[in-house]
């Protein structure tokens, strides 16, 4: 479904319903990765990196392929940050609007990015604005020539991400488990790292303008790698993380050698509830609960 307000003044709104969580679509705003495959999945991966600074005064920056022979920048600079929530930025910013200023940062559109909804279905609304002290006419050109339009093709195309559809190269984003820690999303995640490796990033209630915290309380951290994991410091008033009735498997998901190292690393400071060894009907497979709380079950078939 999909609404396109008309133009008023200096903004426009535009609203889709995407069929997918409200994590996976934030997850196709913030990833370099991902947002290589929305923001023109006929030209995937620009030639030049996507860079993403995730929080508040941070930037992003990628060159936008248009096709094979024409491309150019864009970008923006983070206002507000709420994970899956929420995403503020100052549009061109990164990369300069001449046409608005001489590249006065201020003159630059300010676009904000809510989602709404829960479960399998996200309700997407884009708010584009121009700055006040613009001349009205010129932002009315602007709107009606192209940057309306623009937008409402760039999001139409969110569904076409890595972080919610299969891609080319045959991978599909599956669940993710979001994981809130009592104050120890630091220790966690880096914890996690260390067993699985991987690439580990961190934001602070600070990072994203938060005050309802720790201001070095971590907002949202995400390991991505054979493991992928995500959670952040529970605020006040938020359940933390308590697992009852399952377990987050790991069958047959490395070589048999690096399961167990896994197993043991795991191990440290938790509990084994049966250890990784060869079961009766030929697999080999253990559980354990790490020292932060998690059920793991580790495992693999005998080799052929």
């Amino acid at each position: 479904m999909m609404t396109d307000y008309p133009t008023q003044d200096r903004s426009f709104t535009l609203t889709r319903v995407i069929a997918a969580s409200r994590h996976a679509v934030f997850t196709a705003w913030t990833d370099p990765e991902h947002l290589a495959w929305f923001y023109n999945p006929d030209m995937p991966t620009p030639a030049t990196p996507i860079e993403v600074d995730l929080r508040v005064g941070g930037t992003w920056k990628q060159q936008m392929v248009v096709n094979e022979d024409l491309s150019y920048p864009t970008g923006g600079i983070y206002l507000e940050i709420v994970p899956d929530e929420r995403l503020v930025f100052r549009w061109g910013a990164a990369g300069g609007w001449p046409e608005l200023g001489g590249g006065n940062e201020l003159g630059a559109p300010v676009v904000t990015v809510q989602l709404n909804g829960a479960g399998s279905e996200t309700e997407l609304v884009l708010t584009v604005r121009f700055a006040a002290h613009l001349d009205i006419n010129e932002v009315q050109k602007l709107i009606r020539e192209g940057t309306q339009e623009g937008w409402a093709a760039t999001i139409d195309r969110v569904k076409e991400s890595s972080a919610i559809t299969p891609v080319t190269s045959g991978r599909m984003a599956g669940p993710r488990v979001y994981l809130s820690f009592p104050g120890t999303a630091r220790e966690a995640l880096t914890f996690y790292s260390d067993v699985f490796g991987g690439e580990l990033s961190l934001y602070t209630y600070e990072d994203f303008g938060r005050s309802d915290g720790d201001p070095t309380a971590i907002a949202h951290g995400t390991l991505d790698g054979v493991v992928a994991l995500a959670g952040s410091d529970a605020a006040e008033g938020q359940s933390t993380v308590r697992l009852e009735g399952i377990m987050l498997s790991l069958l047959g998901t490395a070589e048999p050698a690096v399961l167990h190292e896994w197993f043991d690393k795991l191990s440290v400071d938790g509990s084994v509830l049966d250890p990784l060894s060869p079961k009766p009907w030929g697999a080999s497979d253990g559980q354990v609960i790490d020292r932060h709380g998690l059920h793991w079950l580790v495992g693999y078939e005998p080799a052929a």
